[in-house]
């Protein structure tokens, strides 16, 4: 695992494919670090990149001489208003596969005591709480990712990489129930006054946001509920991480290329750019416990979602879903349908001669 600078990048990726060994890189906050990660997969070398949400969320070219001090932070975040944009280009090409938080937050007395000597700003900056935010914002809302590469970029990939998963990164039967409710249209106003972080400011301060988490379930259970925080302490459990992920070693043992881009993902993401093509819609997102609450009435028919990518249902079309079951009798405004008795096989009826 190596932190980000040119040279930190160029020597262990040389070495890393010398040695067939695999290379993790964190803290990427320039657009050239990523472009040598990118060119170093493509030339079939098993190496992995994280950038930041503040590097993807803001640079320094807004931010007031006198204001820097705050965000001092190693690496550094960038100048150029370009860097953002470019390093979420470089997460939806693959040459980076993760997204970190990096959060260390301080007050802003805390930061000033480095006033009159740089070497004494304690470096870091807040970023836990807003990252998933940022990248939908930045990422999906700006139509740069669609919604499976922001789960592969936020979830799937740090649990392969990290040989959690599926027990993490999926939605399955047999893995952790960790799910979170996501609303796309919703927005919200990054502040001080309403985080959750033991600070006096927030570098995003004032920033609005697409894509807000209504409800974040943790092994089945509710932990965040529109912006409330419910946890119980001792909740928590150690996750181990076994040695030689799949994910990894399969590259380096030649089973996959890094540049084939196998992973389930990515198809999935390639998928829903193919959906995006066609003239379909699915209906707007209200919010889930108002829904569950028998408040509102089902979606209707070709109402927009907002975000770029996603389509559903095509107007016109049966819907080959229709049964006669019903989870809610609340929410079912159709009535009860009568069964109807199919003679022939599942296959359909066959004239064929036998």
């Amino acid at each position: 695992m190596v932190d980000e600078s040119i040279d930190d990048i160029k020597v262990p990726d040389q070495a890393s494919g010398k040695m067939k060994t695999p290379l993790y890189v964190v803290s990427i906050t320039s657009k050239s670090s990523a472009e040598i990660l990118g060119r170093a997969r493509r030339s079939g070398f098993c190496v992995f990149g994280e950038t930041l949400a503040r590097c993807i969320g803001l640079s320094l070219s807004g931010v007031r001489k006198s204001e820097r001090i705050y965000y001092i932070t190693s690496p550094p975040i960038r100048m150029s208003p370009e860097t953002p944009r470019q390093l979420m280009k470089s997460l939806a090409y693959d040459d980076l596969q993760v997204t970190g938080s990096d959060n260390c937050s301080f007050n802003k007395n805390q930061k000033e005591i480095g006033s009159n000597d740089f070497t004494k700003i304690p470096n870091g900056a807040n970023g836990a709480e807003d990252r998933m935010s940022l990248v939908w914002e930045k990422g999906v809302h700006q139509g740069l990712l669609d919604p499976c590469r922001f789960v592969a970029v936020t979830s799937t990939n740090a649990a392969k990489i990290f040989n959690v998963y599926p027990q993490k990164g999926r939605i399955a039967v047999g893995s952790d129930a960790d799910i979170v409710i996501w609303n796309p249209q919703a927005t919200r106003t990054i502040s001080k006054d309403t985080h959750h972080h033991a600070s006096d400011y927030n570098i995003f301060e004032g920033m609005t946001v697409h894509g807000v988490p209504e409800f974040v379930l943790v092994r089945g259970r509710v932990c965040a509920e529109n912006g409330v925080v419910r946890v119980a302490e001792g909740f928590g459990r150690f996750i181990p991480m076994s040695v030689r992920p799949p994910f990894v070693y399969d590259i380096i043992e030649g089973k996959v290329q890094s540049s084939e881009e196998p992973h389930e993902e990515y198809q999935n993401g390639s998928m829903a750019k193919k959906l995006a093509e066609l003239d379909i819609q699915i209906p707007a997102h209200e919010p889930i416990s108002a829904m569950l609450a028998g408040n509102l009435p089902m979606p209707a028919e070709g109402s927009i979602c907002s975000t770029p990518s996603v389509r559903g249902r095509v107007d016109g079309k049966r819907d080959m879903q229709e049964s006669s079951f019903s989870i809610s009798e609340e929410l079912d405004t159709v009535g009860v349908r009568s069964c109807i008795k199919v003679k022939n096989p599942p296959g359909g009826k066959s004239s064929g001669f036998w």
